[in-house]
């Protein structure tokens, strides 16, 4: 336990690897588990029944919600929210101020920038990409490989198919689609 700041909360029932990090400040809740080489910064709080995995990043000031899953070598920004039962997976990256709302997923090796939105139950899969500032409503989804543009607004049920490309600033209503490998220009408006 030496690498656990005196100043940081360690719930007995807990479990933090010998090798993990944790910063001064943090709290890590009742049935945490804390893997292998992973780093808690400073003053994040870690919520009960939590997962993190080996080599993951939380960074200062976050806040991962019960149940949670963040994946191995997953990195969560300075101040990100992450939801309840929300899951970050294995290399994806969430940006600072971020806010991953309950039961969405940012699936393995995608990129969620920072100061961005997803409302519960959306799904960002494999490698894909969503810019700065971008608004992503519930149960939207986001294929493999796509790319979202910052700025953008995706509304409710939004499917946004496999490597297609949404530019800067295009606002989607509730329940399009947009076909793989399709492109919106940037400021696109698309209603469905």
């Amino acid at each position: 336990m030496g690498n656990i700041d005196p100043t940081a909360t360690v719930h007995s029932t807990a479990s933090v690897d010998p090798s993990a990090t944790v910063r001064a400040g943090a709290m890590i809740g009742c049935k945490v588990t804390v893997g292998r080489n992973a780093h808690v910064g400073a003053n994040a709080i870690i919520q009960s029944g939590v997962h993190v995995g080996e080599y993951a990043t939380i960074r200062d000031e976050a806040m991962v919600g019960p149940g949670a899953l963040l994946g191995p070598g997953s990195t969560t920004g300075r101040g990100a929210r992450i939801g309840p039962k929300a899951e970050v997976g294995t290399r994806a990256v969430v940006g600072d101020r971020t806010n991953i709302g309950s039961g969405s997923r940012v699936s393995a090796g995608a990129l969620v920038e920072q100061r961005t939105t997803l409302r519960r139950g959306a799904l960002v899969d494999r490698g894909a990409k969503v810019g700065s500032r971008v608004s992503v409503g519930s149960h939207a989804w986001i294929g493999a490989g796509a790319r979202i543009g910052s700025r953008t607004a995706l509304g409710a049920r939004v499917v946004v198919g496999s490597n297609a490309e949404v530019g800067h600033r295009a606002r989607l209503e509730q329940g399009v689609q947009i076909p793989r490998n399709a492109v919106v220009p940037a400021r696109a408006r698309a209603v469905s």
